[in-house]
């Protein structure tokens, strides 16, 4: 039976940004999933705007860009 390890599948932060301008580029592995949340301001994420408090799960994109519309904090996990 093999031993699955747990901490190699937990959730890991990709960003803490606090954006005020140029786009963020940031990767997701293949087959991983993710998770954005607009602390602060209003952003836009791969052409969807989102505004504070509003999240997006995050499944079958490689790439995401992340432009801020106003001053703006996102946080952006990996998740298995």
């Amino acid at each position: 039976m093999a031993f699955r390890d747990p901490y190699k599948e937990a959730p890991r932060r990709l960003a803490d940004a606090k954006l005020n301008g140029e786009p963020i580029a940031l990767t997701l592995k293949p087959g991983r999933r993710g998770y954005l949340q607009v602390v602060k301001g209003a952003v836009t994420v791969n052409g969807v705007s989102l505004e504070a408090g509003d999240g997006a799960r995050i499944e079958e994109e490689g790439a995401l860009e992340i432009a801020a519309r106003e001053q703006s904090e996102v946080l952006v996990f990996d998740l298995a």
